[in-house]
């Protein structure tokens, strides 16, 4: 079996190697909207984690801010279980993953940390053990917004796991972009619109390490990338996730920091930079599990592993 150096200087996947006549040998996951948007969502949880402890409280607007960010990180925490039972089918399910840890594997240690991340975040927002709770609040944002990515790189489908270490990275990026998009989106609604400054900048390194980290993740996943990145799935990549949901909202924060527009503009502009970046995070995960059922339906790439 060959290995993923050796693809790469294949000049086309008919060179792979043989088949089980012209049959996939992995079976295609089964995984629809609720799967996508629970990725989503995880990520924003991650992000907004995160973002609770950076916040200055000894400032009104970011303590205001901080606030926001407990509130909707705990609302989250609270619906995110639901879509992962409703893509398990039976709540029993889900309890029986809790029965034991299982440290080898992605699903097993990522219901435990979703369950440990409400816990924490609920006493987070209620101010309970505020030095304990916060800080292990952020911890566990960082490894829900990861952990999402490790659980698609952590398999056998091919093109998944030539992006063991693009997809869980370009995850967190994602996810602390789509954070701070709804907290600036919720700051604004509040009246708190002053706090919104260090979101877009902290957005706008998230963002750029993003599509940093894609664009080095279509550079080496040489053939296995091509259900991800080319055809009608890299188009729409392309133009929602890359162009409208990072280029568009970099170009809108950098406006926002240099030039002062009139307040209701300035709403506007942040708004709109907010709204396509959430958008642009969703794509990315529906793009991601899309291009993974193709990968997997594809009877030769399973031949030549990933190393």
């Amino acid at each position: 079996m060959r290995n993923v150096s050796d693809l790469n200087e294949q000049p086309g996947r008919e060179e792979w190697g043989p088949t089980y006549y012209d049959r996939p040998m992995l079976k295609a996951p089964h995984w629809e909207w609720n799967v996508v948007t629970y990725l989503f969502m995880g990520g924003i949880m991650g992000g907004l984690g995160i973002i609770q402890l950076l916040a200055d409280d000894k400032r009104p607007p970011e303590r205001r801010l901080q606030r926001t960010a407990r509130v909707a990180s705990f609302a989250l925490a609270a619906v995110n279980p639901g879509l992962l039972i409703s893509h398990l089918g039976k709540p029993e399910r889900f309890l029986n993953m809790l029965r034991i840890v299982k440290f080898k594997s992605p699903m097993s240690l990522g219901v435990w940390g979703l369950v440990a991340y409400s816990g924490a975040s609920g006493a987070n927002m209620l101010g309970i053990l505020r030095g304990i709770t916060s800080p292990a609040h952020a911890m566990l944002g960082a490894f829900i917004s990861g952990y999402t990515g490790v659980l698609l790189s952590a398999t056998a489908n091919p093109l998944w796991s030539s992006g063991k270490r693009h997809i869980p990275a370009a995850f967190v990026c994602s996810g602390v972009s789509a954070a701070c998009s709804l907290l600036s989106l919720l700051s604004h609604i509040e009246g708190n619109a002053e706090a919104t400054g260090k979101l877009e900048r902290l957005e706008l390194v998230a963002g750029a390490a993003e599509a940093m980290i894609l664009l080095h993740f279509e550079r080496n996943a040489g053939a296995y990338g091509k259900p991800l990145f080319t055809g009608e799935r890299g188009r729409r990549l392309r133009t929602y996730t890359m162009l409208t949901g990072i280029a568009a909202p970099m170009a809108l924060n950098m406006l926002g920091a240099v030039v002062t527009l009139p307040k209701p503009v300035d709403a506007l502009r942040s708004a709109v930079a907010s709204v396509l970046t959430l958008v642009g995070g969703y794509i990315l995960r529906d793009s991601m599990i899309d291009a993974g059922k193709a990968s997997a339906k594809d009877p030769r790439a399973a031949f030549v592993q990933p190393t």
